[in-house]
């Protein structure tokens, strides 16, 4: 059970330290597959940047070396070798001691062995499995994917992680972020227009920008 004192507590800190209002989460690839997942592992401990630097530009450098078009073939992101997709992205970055590029390739071979090809094919619970085997990924990652795939969450990086556990006086894991802002998340929700759901990831990405930002 989520300690109520806790949530109290992160509470007040959301409404008096985060910038109102809020910066409206970007809304990820929800029909791209594809970017989803380079989105997902490429962000990892990296600068995300803005429409031509960071992550959004090495998908646009993969879209345009596909041939354009939408971003929603997992077969064909399956089918590359890290090698050249680590080329392709100019992305040479690691993770867990392993090219990103090398677990991109090995989540996408695991993912459409379990039948996942396109972006309206998730199935979080059935496919989750196949994405946290890889070495160098895990649930954290795998709700950013879930999250940038249209799926309401919150990701509990690195920088939410410090920000809450700055907040309570103590270290958290990012389980219990993601359970507390939950549950802040609810409080937050009663007589607001958007779900819980919804302003989970609204609050997750806040936090994560106010961290980021030093302030």
């Amino acid at each position: 059970m989520t300690p109520t004192r806790d949530v109290a507590t992160l509470q007040r800190a959301i409404e008096t330290k985060l910038p109102q209002p809020w910066t409206e989460w970007p809304g990820g690839w929800p029909d791209e597959v594809e970017a989803a997942l380079l989105d997902a592992v490429l962000s990892i401990r990296a600068r995300y940047g803005s429409e031509d630097t960071g992550v959004r530009r090495a998908i646009k450098r993969y879209r345009q070396g596909v041939g354009g078009g939408p971003l929603d073939d997992l077969p064909r992101l399956a089918s590359f070798d890290a090698n050249r997709l680590a080329e392709a992205l100019r992305n040479d970055q690691r993770t867990s001691g392993r090219p990103k590029a090398e677990a991109i390739v090995e989540a996408a071979k695991n993912l459409v062995h379990t039948g996942l090809r396109s972006a309206s094919e998730l199935e979080p619970e059935k496919h989750k499995p196949a994405y946290t085997r890889v070495h160098g990924l895990g649930w954290v990652t795998w709700e950013y994917f879930t999250m940038l795939l249209g799926r309401p969450g919150a990701k509990a990086d690195t920088w939410v992680v410090r920000w809450v556990s700055q907040q309570l006086s103590r270290d958290v894991s990012s389980k219990e972020v993601r359970s507390l802002l939950g549950a802040v998340a609810a409080q937050l929700s009663d007589g607001d227009s958007n779900s819980p759901h919804a302003l989970l990831t609204r609050l997750d990405h806040q936090i994560w920008r106010t961290a980021r930002s030093g302030k």
